[in-house]
């Protein structure tokens, strides 16, 4: 029996991020992810529409705080958006941030702004930014379990979660996963590492991007990451 769930939890990315300078309020900063799914779309850059937002804050604000702006801006341009918290990581500093995702109109962002300042959040002044960046994104999950180990998004579409025993540094972690694009019969696709709550307890998951994602990719994906991370690991251990 399928079982869906709601749990909170972090994905860690690597993002392209530029500033928006126009249609904001003065004195902020704003940046978009510019290129959203690069692994995945390298080969097709152009078929990548940018579809995050960052809106810098004077402090972190916890999930919590950020998910209860969707209850009290009724009359905001908030409909039908993904709200999470995030912390961006610049020349080895945290910028804490407000992600959004869909946001449909640019146009709206400086009222957008006006609204979530009315709840009392504060934004920071204008940052330097132009580069690649790591996001930790504090988010709340909507799954479906698959299968064990197996979950569907049901908020937004091709993307699923596969969980994993253990954590992993981010250079054995994309090491593991060039291997794994290289070397296996999984079809193509975008990974990122993440940690969520499961009854109660610490997971760690890694979540998969891919147009007409299913379970078969899925399943795929887990057994091949197992396999190479086994060797991975009989190989570093000989060294020792």
């Amino acid at each position: 029996m399928k079982t869906q769930i709601q749990v909170c939890g972090l994905i860690t990315k690597y993002e392209v991020l530029s500033v928006i300078k126009t249609n904001i309020l003065q004195d902020t900063c704003v940046a978009e992810a510019s290129q959203p799914y690069a692994d995945y779309y390298g080969g097709r850059p152009n078929e990548a529409k940018p579809n995050s937002l960052f809106l810098f804050t004077r402090k972190f604000y916890f999930l919590e705080e950020i998910l209860s702006l969707n209850h009290h801006l009724e009359n905001c341009p908030l409909d039908k958006l993904n709200i999470a918290s995030a912390i961006v990581y610049i020349n080895e500093k945290q910028h804490p941030a407000i992600r959004l995702k869909f946001f449909p109109d640019y146009r709206r962002l400086a009222e957008l702004q006006n609204c979530i300042l009315k709840q009392g959040i504060e934004f920071a002044s204008p940052v330097s930014i132009n580069g690649k960046y790591r996001t930790d994104i504090h988010k709340l999950f909507e799954m479906e379990e698959e299968e064990e180990g197996i979950f569907i998004d049901l908020l937004e579409e091709n993307k699923g979660y596969i969980t994993f025993p253990q954590k992993l540094s981010s250079s054995q972690f994309y090491e593991i996963f060039e291997s794994l694009k290289n070397n296996s019969s999984c079809r193509l696709f975008d990974a990122e590492q993440g940690i969520v709550f499961i009854n109660g307890k610490l997971t760690t998951i890694v979540r998969v991007f891919a147009e007409k994602l299913d379970v078969q990719l899925l399943e795929c994906i887990q057994q091949n990451f197992q396999k190479i991370f086994r060797t991975h690991k009989a190989i570093h251990s000989s060294y020792v």
